[in-house]
């Protein structure tokens, strides 16, 4: 909207202000870097010397990689295990069927 239109007719200005903001989405103005890129190191180059503060944060971030990597591996053994113990009680259960029928087959004859 021009400046002639804004100073002429001031209560539409915020408004059309509102509207421009709607039609336009904001550009971004660094390019997205997508999140497997980053790292501590990555960032400690970009940004510089760090406090203690940032020092603990960082080793408090490593930590937390450490344990979430952990979690996943436990999580894969787990579920290894639990597909074991399944396979092992499906086939205790034909055993047992087995079994019974075998039991069962010479008292019908």
């Amino acid at each position: 909207m021009s400046l002639f239109r804004k100073m002429n007719r001031p209560g539409l200005s915020a408004a059309l202000d509102a509207q421009d903001a709607v039609a336009e989405p904001p550009k971004p103005l660094l390019p997205e870097i997508p999140a497997g890129e980053l790292n501590v190191d990555f960032l400690s180059s970009i940004i510089g010397p760090t406090s203690a503060e940032e020092e603990k944060l960082k080793k408090r971030a490593s930590s937390v990689l450490k344990l979430a990597e952990e979690n996943e591996k436990l999580k894969e053994e787990l579920k290894a295990m639990t597909d074991r113990l399944e396979a092992a009680e499906r086939k205790r259960q034909q055993l047992r069927q087995e079994k019974e029928q075998h039991i069962m087959e010479p008292a019908s004859s």
